[in-house]
């Protein structure tokens, strides 16, 4: 990896610590100045500024390019398109879509950028925190906080990379620069090994005022996602930690989160994706944005708070004046698929999908254009940002997981209450009670988290023919679809694992250490 751009990108933190994007509380603290390491890194405040720096890299969707993870798995699954104002608009997000993406795709390489910066941050606290004056509990909590970090960042470069190098401290001089990549065991064993060391020393209760921290829930739940991944993909049980995390492991932490955390279901879905339902009973973690800190520099998106992925995946709307929307850029338009896979009465449909029928004053036609918009994470005029570059302040959190998902990830882990959980999600819908079956489980959790970022990977770990099954089309047109219809086809590539290319930028650099994934 460039080590030379995570150095630099460190001193910049030093510098400032940069404005934490994971709370408007806690984590939003005014940029300092005159910092240096070797003046800081001395106190407990020292370290709390050092602990939003390893949090504010989690709302990160620009560091090259436009890249939002949720966004580009949804694009790269059956739920959603590539879209943008023209075919010429954004040929690397098209890609994505296409399931053809050329090694120097400049979002990709901006993702893998993003991780590793996150990484070299969280290593860094861990090495420094124990020489700081500072309270143990306080010590203890937030090196637990730094590890769920971590493996949060490693889940998602074992499932967008796969082979990635395994960093778990930071490098020391450039001799050190030239890593190997890991396999995907090691990659997966260091992810539970820090959230089983993690979840002891996190809390059960987050203050208001500590919003965007994580909880003992939040790495409970992350540790069942990691199982459900690494076991439908490689068919093995992560381990780490002094535990190896098999079905029974997995599902026990889920019951433990069902049964103890006082997390619940909101009565109304939609409320979860309003400011209102904001750090709810139903959030087991989320990233916060925020427009507090207007925000106007293009050329560093990720310095402000905002979260990009609203203005991109808001419809295109003539005359905002008369919607309830601003005008966005009208990415990922969502698929007929999708729209199909709701039951008749569903409720979420209308919360989960925009229709270009609700608009009176008209919208300018996209790229890949159906009809259909996210209506979870858009230019809604609630969030309308009050300050600022509009497009740059969007302040509609991110909510990374849901009651409903740890519901649902119970259920299919075989739960003896896996008919009462998935019952309490149907029936928060509107929908009468299915059979708790393998396959009812799976189409709910597409319908319930639509438009989340969720589904490509429970296609990938479900099996690459189902995958292929999935997301492969050709001459489908919906209703609503303008342009040609080979503008809408995609076929899935089983030779590439559903895997996105090391960047070819990380293979250059690397001496020939890189071996690239197969089929780039």
């Amino acid at each position: 990896m460039n080590i030379k751009l995570i150095n630099h990108i460190f001193l910049l933190a030093l510098t400032g610590f940069l404005v934490g994007s994971c709370s408007k509380d806690f984590l939003d603290k005014e940029p300092l100045d005159q910092r240096v390491e070797s003046n800081f890194y001395q106190t407990q405040e020292d370290a709390q500024e050092a602990l939003i720096a390893v949090y504010d890299a989690l709302g990160w969707n620009t560091v090259v390019g436009f890249h939002p993870l949720p966004m580009f798995a949804d694009i790269a699954s059956d739920d959603s398109y590539a879209g943008g104002a023209s075919r010429n608009d954004a040929p690397n997000i098209i890609e994505v879509d296409q399931q053809n993406i050329r090694t120097t795709n400049g979002e990709v390489l901006g993702l893998w950028r993003k991780y590793y910066i996150g990484i070299y941050r969280a290593n860094l606290y861990l090495e420094k925190i124990q020489g700081i004056d500072a309270d143990q509990d306080f010590i203890d909590r937030t090196v637990a906080e730094a590890k769920f970090i971590r493996a949060y960042y490693y889940l998602d470069l074992l499932r967008i990379f796969e082979n990635v190098p395994l960093l778990t401290e930071t490098l020391k001089s450039p001799s050190d620069y030239s890593q190997n990549q890991s396999t995907p065991e090691q990659i997966y064993n260091q992810i539970a090994t820090d959230l089983v060391e993690a979840i002891p020393n996190l809390p059960e209760v987050i203050p208001a005022t500590e919003n965007g921290r994580v909880s003992k829930w939040a790495a409970k739940a992350l540790l069942a996602r990691a199982y459900l991944y690494v076991h439908g993909v490689y068919n093995a049980n992560p381990a780490g930690g002094g535990k190896t995390i098999d079905q029974a492991t997995a599902l026990a932490e889920l019951e433990d989160v069902i049964a103890n955390s006082g997390h619940s279901l909101l009565a109304n879905f939609a409320a979860n994706f309003s400011k209102t339902g904001e750090f709810s009973s139903e959030s087991v973690f989320e990233i916060s944005y925020s427009d507090a800190r207007p925000w106007y520099d293009w050329g560093y998106i990720q310095g402000g708070e905002g979260n990009i992925a609203v203005q991109m995946q808001g419809p295109r709307v003539d005359d905002p004046g008369l919607e309830a929307y601003e005008r966005g850029w009208s990415f990922a338009p969502v698929t007929q698929s999708l729209y199909d896979a709701f039951e008749a009465g569903d409720v979420r449909r209308d919360a989960t999908i925009l229709s270009e029928d609700e608009f009176v004053g008209g919208l300018t036609i996209g790229y890949q254009h159906t009809g259909f918009f996210t209506k979870k994470y858009t230019t809604t005029k609630e969030y309308k940002p009050a300050e600022g570059q509009q497009e740059l302040n969007w302040g509609n959190n991110y909510r990374v997981i849901r009651f409903s998902d740890v519901l649902l990830m119970a259920a299919e882990l075989g739960s003896p209450n896996a008919q009462a959980y998935l019952d309490q999600v149907r029936t928060r819908a509107g929908l009468g009670s299915v059979s708790a079956s393998l396959e009812n489980i799976h189409r709910e959790r597409r319908v319930e988290l639509a438009l989340e970022g969720h589904r490509y990977w429970d296609l990938i770990r479900q099996g690459l023919g189902v995958a292929e099954s999935a997301i492969s089309v050709s001459g489908v047109i919906g209703p609503g679809y303008q342009g040609d219809a080979q503008e809408f086809d995609v076929t899935f590539k089983p030779l590439k694992k559903g895997l996105f290319p090391i960047p070819q930028a990380e293979v250059d650099i690397s001496n020939g250490v890189y071996i690239q994934n197969a089929g780039y």
